[in-house]
């Protein structure tokens, strides 16, 4: 199976990715090898033992070992650490690993909040890699049962998933307030039980929703989707073989109702009074941050939550959120930027990019959405590769980390050789404090990034580049 998606997710979520080649040897992107000292390891396990330290290495055998096998396996050796065993061929197997940094934490206090804060975010970044997985595994091997429309429409929502937890983390870190946005409950409600179809079926549990229809909570939709996911998520997981799990939702006054149940093992009392801790679990595999998320989601939009659950007797959640109103459709559902009509016939043909990029999955969205909107680029993933290329270049797209210069100071290398004298440095990190001075850019292309975004950047660097030269030849 293919490893583009996730190495792409990887690298724009900056997670280390080992992965087991043919012959044997291990490859793996530079977030894990920047820690191995560029060092490939001897092989696959040794590398994530590497990465891990004092992690859980009889979890991590079993992890890999299942993924050989074809069936994908995650595992959580201590709080803030997530590690995703993907089968990527016959007895070979891949490891993503979301280890917890907090290297600018100056306190107990803040590194305690840092170290949730991370958790939190791997814990949903796997829940959405687990979806991709299994649903591209369902795409590949039983596409009677998912048409590749349906499953690459359900992969990329959970991709989406994953950049919008990676970008509520860059929000809180940055302390920036965004207005409050609404959401359609029962839309993310049927979301949750197709993406969670794969799995269910084959645990052959039972997964099915009763909602009304528009359901608006004030509250982003990623926001939604985590609360529920990880509800449904946890319930699969906990009831037996032949069991089922339901989820509700109706409109009640000014309130709106979320239930979700099983008819599981239920929990004891003293469970059930630490249901909600942080790190608390009764799963071996278990992170016991689902429902903390959970909890701290519904009470950010202003609910409240209520667990009955006794031994033998399932669980059933309660959550009661604020009631957004219906507003007409036109002013809910986002507009689709048409990327054809983001730049202007004429001045697509006559532009020219130049795009630095060592990741080819990026690479090759890149090269893809400047090639829809007719714009020639030029793409390679070294620096030695660009400063070789033929310009100039209307305007250049750099990736800040590349395996042999740092992104800025390419560029200032670039604008010396009269390559290219407009560019934007794209990165999930901000600018380093030594920025090269003749590397400064234009723009500042946060990763991830829509294709849209990226095609109005490109427009404005062509546009002003244009003014520029009207101006000196004048």
């Amino acid at each position: 199976m293919s490893l583009e998606l996730i190495s792409w997710i990887a690298n724009q979520l900056r997670l280390a990715l080992l992965e087991e080649e043919e012959d044997g040897t291990v490859k793996g992107n530079v977030h894990a090898l920047a820690p191995l000292e560029g060092k490939a390891p001897a092989d696959l396990f040794a590398g994530v033992q590497q990465l891990l330290g004092d992690g859980d290495a009889e979890g991590a055998k079993n992890a890999l070992e299942s993924a050989r096998q074809g069936k994908s396996s995650a595992f959580a050796p201590r709080p803030g650490v997530q590690v995703l065993a993907i089968p990527v061929g016959t007895d070979r197997a891949a490891a993503l690993i979301a280890l917890q940094e907090s290297a600018v934490a100056e306190s107990v206090q803040a590194k305690a909040a840092a170290a949730d804060l991370a958790a939190g975010v791997s814990h949903e970044v796997a829940n959405a890699l687990s979806a991709i997985v299994g649903w591209a595994q369902v795409a590949r091997e039983r596409p009677d049962k998912a048409p590749p429309e349906e499953a690459l429409a359900l992969i990329e929502k959970s991709a989406q998933v994953a950049r919008d937890a990676t970008q509520d983390l860059l929000r809180m870190v940055r302390h920036t307030n965004h207005e409050r946005t609404r959401s359609d409950l029962s839309a993310v409600i049927r979301d949750v039980v197709r993406l969670l179809r794969p799995e269910a079926q084959t645990k052959r549990v039972t997964v099915h929703a009763e909602v009304e229809d528009s359901c608006w909570v004030e509250g982003k939709r990623s926001q939604l989707f985590s609360i529920v996911w990880n509800l449904a998520h946890n319930a699969v997981q906990m009831v037996p073989a032949g069991g089922e799990v339901s989820i509700h939702t109706r409109a009640r006054g000014t309130l709106i109702d979320l239930e979700v149940r099983d008819n599981g093992p239920g929990m004891s009392e003293s469970q059930k009074e630490r249901a909600f801790e942080p790190y608390y679990t009764t799963r071996s595999e278990g992170t016991g941050l689902g429902l903390a998320i959970v909890r701290g989601t519904v009470e950010s939009l202003g609910g409240r939550i209520r667990l009955d659950t006794s031994p033998g007797r399932g669980a059933k959640f309660r959550i009661q959120l604020p009631e957004a109103g219906v507003k007409r459709e036109s002013e809910t559902v986002p507009k689709q930027t048409r990327l054809s009509r983001v730049m202007k016939p004429d001045q697509a043909e006559r532009a020219h990019v130049l795009v630095v990029e060592d990741d080819e999955g990026v690479r090759g969205l890149i090269s893809m959405t400047l090639a829809l909107s007719n714009v020639e680029s030029t793409c390679v993933g070294t620096a030695a590769e660009a400063l070789a290329s033929k310009g100039p270049f209307s305007a250049a797209l750099v990736d800040l980390t590349l395996p042999d210069e740092r992104g800025d100071v390419l560029l200032g290398q670039l604008r010396k050789k009269g390559l290219v004298t407009r560019a934007a440095i794209m990165s999930g990190a901000p600018p380093p404090a030594d920025a090269d001075p003749d590397g400064h850019p234009e723009r500042w292309l946060r990763k991830p990034f829509d294709p849209s975004d990226l095609l109005l950047i490109v427009r404005e660097l062509i546009e002003s580049g244009a003014g520029t030269q009207s101006a000196a030849s004048s």
